[in-house]
């Protein structure tokens, strides 16, 4: 088959997972063509697929507390690259020659919801998929509230998702939500795939008893729970130590409680602001023995497979398809959500027994390369669109 898959992010897991599905795609014989951004951080990977770098970079990012004006800047220059961006890929849609188009990013704007659904009624002549890695929307600014609540946004995505030909899912419970929450779509799952973009070979077991919290710290991830479980593991286990490595997200307010609690305890606590480099992935994996998903909401996690990747214990929330991956007391420890007594008695377990720590991290990734294996993701989303091929576009 003749594939293309748009990726507009620069960075991050969105990028990651493209790139990887498609050099898994094409090592499988097919004519495969990665579309992503210019100036992404994947520039010295190299792999079967062809890497066309064409869409707009980046805009530069917010500092950690940043200032009103800071704020109106940083949202212009996203709204500016997003309308470049959707019309190259408008563009790329509808000359495009391929058999099937897989759609990256995210739409959780109404903005990128718009666009979206203007380049599904292009006519172009390629099936068009996408991977929906959060079923329902999370609302990235300020508030409590977890999901995007606008109206807007959520009719343009009522219309969005029937208009492709196929959307991927990661697990059961995200199918039944989807179709719960969404008018009647074409679905199939797939999973998430491995990552060992970021080592060949796992590092040796931690030789501390510290947790690793990787990723943005967004109000979703339930970081004020990993505090407050901390705390109270800490009276416990004063060994006990704690890194906190990830990208600030000040729209949604949560970042600087997290740099204020650290701060107040520089024994214990290691804060890392800022986004963590693909080269320096491993050495902060390394020196944990377990990692922690803390999660109020979310569908899938590509720190579960960076962790599994790297043979590290996983305690995470029984949210969206977690469960399903981290299988509870085999690889790992499944908690409820928001519940800090819960995961600090889950967290003090593992961190206390460096042998079931390792022999849970031996599983997982056992568990990771059978499963979920990029071979065998491409493989089902191969044999996924090559269904597609006989049925009419739309």
């Amino acid at each position: 088959m003749r594939i293309a898959i748009i990726e507009p992010l620069p960075f991050g897991g969105l990028l990651h997972y493209a790139t990887q599905l498609g050099d898994a795609l094409a090592e499988r014989g097919n004519e495969v063509e990665l579309v992503l951004a210019r100036d992404h951080e994947l520039q010295g990977l190299s792999g079967p697929a062809l890497r066309r770098a064409i869409l707009p970079p980046d805009a530069r990012p917010a500092p950690a507390n940043p200032t009103s004006a800071q704020r109106t800047l940083r949202r212009s220059r996203t709204a500016a690259r997003l309308a470049l961006t959707w019309t190259r890929i408008a563009r790329e849609v509808r000359f495009s020659e391929h058999d099937a188009i897989l759609l990256g990013g995210s739409f959780d704007m109404a903005a990128s919801a718009a666009a979206g659904l203007l380049v599904t009624h292009l006519g172009s002549r390629a099936k068009l998929a996408h991977v929906c890695h959060n079923v329902r929307p999370l609302n990235r600014w300020g508030g409590e509230e977890l999901y995007v609540e606008s109206r807007p946004t959520l009719e343009l995505l009522a219309r969005l998702y029937p208009s492709f030909d196929l959307v991927f899912v990661h697990g059961d419970r995200s199918m039944r939500e989807f179709e719960q929450t969404w008018p009647p779509t074409n679905l199939a799952i797939v999973p998430h795939g491995d990552e060992r973009l970021f080592s060949s070979e796992p590092p040796a077991p931690a030789t501390e008893p510290r947790i690793l919290f990787f990723g943005a710290w967004s109000k979703m991830k339930g970081l004020p729970v990993l505090m407050e479980a901390f705390d109270l593991l800490a009276e416990r286990n004063p060994g006990a130590r704690l890194t906190i490595a990830g990208p600030p997200v000040p729209e949604e307010g949560i970042s600087g409680r997290v740099l204020d609690w650290a701060a107040q305890r520089p024994e214990r606590v290691e804060a890392q602001p800022g986004y963590v480099p693909v080269e320096d992935v491993k050495a902060l994996f390394a020196r944990a023995r377990v990692v922690v998903l803390p999660y109020l909401t979310g569908y899938q996690s590509g720190v579960v497979h960076v962790a599994m990747t790297m043979r590290r214990a996983v305690v995470a929330s029984d949210v969206g398809d977690l469960p399903e991956v981290v299988a509870d007391g085999e690889s790992g420890l499944i908690v409820p959500s928001g519940d800090p007594s819960a995961l600090a008695d889950a967290l003090e377990r593992v961190l206390s027994d460096a042998e079931l720590a390792e022999r849970f991290g031996a599983a997982g990734h056992a568990r990771m390369l059978a499963g979920s294996s990029w071979p065998a993701v491409a493989e089902r989303v191969e044999t996924a669109l090559e269904d597609l091929a006989g049925s009419p576009r739309g």
